[in-house]
């Protein structure tokens, strides 16, 4: 085994070797990297060790059983939200008797569950501890323990392995300033440590009120905090390789779209000030993002001028994106197309893509790169390309703790150096641990993940054909891919269209992008002008409401009802700006409050139109309106509440005296007009 690993990775030095300096044509460099990949592959699986085989057999046995994969994510992500242990064991029992106990388990763990499911309820204070500490201890290869004398073992392990550390604090989202302060003085104390080097840090922890309409007090708000861990990184050095103390490393990690470009604002705004033109810092871009492309070119840009007035080099961590599953839920509950590609080969293209753009020699020596990604065939194409383009001293590549170590340990004998990304998390924060790896499991058991299939992983097989011909064929779509964002909505200009055979929500306000901003802007300024001149509110007398009463009636037939009640619905579209403006002046609720409401108002009227054209169209029913309804709408929903019951007056063709609460009546007259 050790000779076969030897020689691999002979023969993979030297093809890197020969790919130093010498230009070569596409499918020569895809060739190439599907050969050293299989030199890679080989030499890890001969590398691998008996506890890592266990591991990777398990991971195997779990990828191929549907109910085991369900289980152990559906175990992770519902049995321990709760404190209780009785709660916790309840949850547990419930999904052994709904999937059973996984096949994939083996040995005491097997036995153990099925114990836990006859006496885990009872014996649940006994119980659930155990399988807590034992989840701990199975995860502990992929999360580090936090706390101080177990996480300082394993710093020191791994930097006698020569192998460089980023840590990462779990449990990113905070919900208030205390916690934010916490999070912060957390950092500082890792910095302050000598056996830290690295720190990623998400803007998310940083401030607790995050406002993508407050953009630049949000990031006045960030930008305090991100210069104290600048500083500290400079105050507090690492002693490096050769003994020569070196400042410690902030990078700015990446989670969700809506943080993308504020987390890129943040990076340039406070690098670009002279206090920290010496400073080096990071920032991770997703290749999911088709958007993430212009930025890294961005980005290189800014790099190169500030490198030109004497500052130090920046750094781009280049990965995938672990956040899919949320960016499609949130897409589809606010009616948005999905921001990251819809195909995984449009995700590896666009890697390929960033890899070449990231890695021309001017751009590189400004702008350093880490190639985040466990596929080796990616790294194996990143490896040749950081040598035929002489740019090996700007390129570290990057994975995961605890996952694929032989190929970890393979890659780093050919690339001499490695950074590790480590997840931290104390036994007090097993929630947050848990979190992640709910996460993790999502995104490495996707179909079409590469991890899924790497346990076990041989050249020459079928599932290691599949995987290179997925490799290979990524590169025929670069010069398709668009490099905008796939959600281009614009509030000022479009005006989301309908379509007539099916009922679908009215899109939301995506407030992500700069147009729509904009318009937001717009909005504020207007209920600012009109502020100084808020009309006072009118009551009706007792003799003026029976004279309403009386005079109520309709006189429209079904067809021009409806056809009212369809113009309604682009008017209530065209006029949302207003809406939000009363909303926002009289009414005190906010944009981002009032807009959801103003996509719920339209949506009802939408559903009642074609609620009743299909109750309409059935023989055996008869319909008639009730004559005269009164719409008394409370003041907290202002817009949805009162539209939805007009619109269901109106529909069914009664008459509607519509009095809104003293709070919304002024939004309430822009209602009525629109109606």
């Amino acid at each position: 085994m050790v000779h076969q690993s030897l020689k691999s990775l002979t023969e993979a030095k030297e093809i890197l070797i020969q790919s130093r300096g010498k230009l070569r044509d596409q499918s020569d460099r895809i060739e190439k990297a599907i050969e050293l990949a299989a030199l890679i592959q080989t030499a890890a699986n001969a590398m691998q060790g008996k506890e890592e085989a266990l591991f990777g057999q398990e991971m195997k046995s779990m990828m191929s059983d549907p109910k085991g994969k369900a289980f152990t994510t559906e175990m992770t992500d519902q049995a321990f939200r709760s404190s209780n242990a009785y709660r916790a064991a309840d949850q547990l029992c419930y999904l052994l008797s709904r999937f059973g106990v996984p096949s994939f388990l083996k040995g005491i763990k097997y036995w153990g569950m099925h114990l836990f499911s006859l006496c885990g309820k009872p014996l649940a204070k006994v119980m659930i501890p155990i399988v807590q500490e034992m989840i701990r201890k199975e995860t502990s290869r992929v999360i580090l323990p936090g706390e101080k004398k177990a996480f300082k073992q394993h710093l020191e392990e791994r930097r006698k392995e020569g192998i460089r550390v980023n840590l990462n604090h779990l449990g990113e989202a905070i919900l208030g300033e205390e916690e934010a302060k916490k999070r912060l003085n957390t950092y500082l104390e890792d910095l302050k440590d000598p056996d830290v080097e690295y720190v990623s840090v998400k803007i998310s922890t940083l401030f607790s009120q995050i406002h993508l309409l407050a953009w630049e007090e949000t990031l006045v708000q960030l930008a305090e905090p991100y210069r104290r861990l600048l500083r500290a990184a400079n105050q507090f050095l690492y002693t490096g390789k050769e003994g020569v103390p070196i400042p410690k490393f902030i990078n700015l990690d990446m989670e969700e779209y809506r943080d993308l470009r504020l987390t890129v604002a943040l990076f340039k705004q406070v690098l670009s000030e002279p206090e920290f033109l010496n400073t080096s810092a990071g920032i991770v871009l997703q290749s999911y993002l088709p958007d993430s492309y212009a930025i890294l070119q961005e980005l290189s840009e800014f790099s190169q001028e500030r490198m030109s007035r004497g500052g130090a080099p920046l750094k781009v961590r280049i990965v995938k994106g672990a956040n899919l599953a949320m960016e499609t839920v949130e897409a589809s509950m606010r009616g948005w197309s999905q921001a990251p590609f819809c195909h995984k080969v449009e995700v590896d293209a666009n890697f390929k893509r960033m890899v070449h753009c990231a890695f021309q020699p001017q751009s590189a020596k400004a702008l350093h790169v880490g190639i985040g990604s466990h596929n080796l065939f990616d790294l194996s194409y990143a490896m040749l390309l950081r040598e035929e383009r002489e740019v090996v001293p700007y390129v570290v590549f990057e994975m995961l703790e605890g996952m694929a170590d032989a190929s970890r340990r393979a890659i780093q004998t050919l690339t001499d150096e490695m950074l590790l990304y480590c997840p931290v998390a104390e036994a007090s924060e097993f929630q947050n641990a848990v979190a992640y790896l709910v996460r993790r499991l999502d995104e490495n058991t996707g179909p079409e993940n590469y991890l899924r299939v790497s346990f076990g992983l041989a050249p020459g097989s079928h599932a290691w054909q599949k995987q290179a011909d997925l490799f290979a064929s990524a590169f025929r779509r670069i010069e398709k891919l668009p490099s905008v964002p796939r959600r281009q909505q614009n509030r000022k200009y479009i005006q989301e269209e309908r379509g007539c055979c099916q009922f679908r929500n009215e899109p939301d306000t995506d407030f992500c992008l700069p147009q729509n901003r904009k318009w937001a802007d717009e909005i504020f300024n207007k209920a600012q002008q009109e502020s100084q001149a808020i009309p006072s509110i009118t009551f009706l007398d007792r003799e003026q409401v029976e004279r309403a009463l009386s005079s109520a009636s309709v006189a429209l037939s079904v067809e021009e009802r409806l056809a009212a009640l369809e113009k309604a619905v682009i008017l209530f579209r065209e006029n949302r700006g207003d809406l939000l403006a009363a909303m926002l002046l009289h009414s005190a609720k906010p944009l981002v409050e009032g807009d959801p409401e103003v996509s719920e108002a339209i949506d009802f009227i939408d559903y009642y139109i074609r609620s009743y054209k299909e109750w309409a169209s059935c023989p055996d029913l008869k319909l008639s309106p009730k004559g005269v309804v009164l719409i008394a709408s409370p003041w907290n929903f202002p817009c949805s509440i009162p539209t939805g019951g007009i619109a269901a007056a109106l529909t069914a063709g009664n008459a509607v005296l519509f009095k809104p609460a003293p709070e919304a009546v002024h939004v309430g007259k822009i209602v009525a007009e629109l109606f």
